[in-house]
């Protein structure tokens, strides 16, 4: 058996977290990832209704 610890004798921390879920930002009609600010998606012209925030 192996044991990891930090170098200061304590065990390994956690590593990481929950998976991201990107499936609310896809479009509902064909599932690209729409682009950001877009109020429809690129791929298909479907409404997208939680678009992804702009970045400025």
């Amino acid at each position: 058996m192996v044991t990891t610890s930090t170098p200061t004798g304590g065990p390994e921390p956690d590593e990481g977290g929950d998976a991201v879920c990107w499936l609310n930002r896809l479009c509902p009609e064909c599932g690209a990832m729409p682009n950001r600010g877009e109020e429809t998606c690129w791929r298909c012209g479907a409404p997208v209704p939680d678009a992804p925030p702009e970045e400025s």
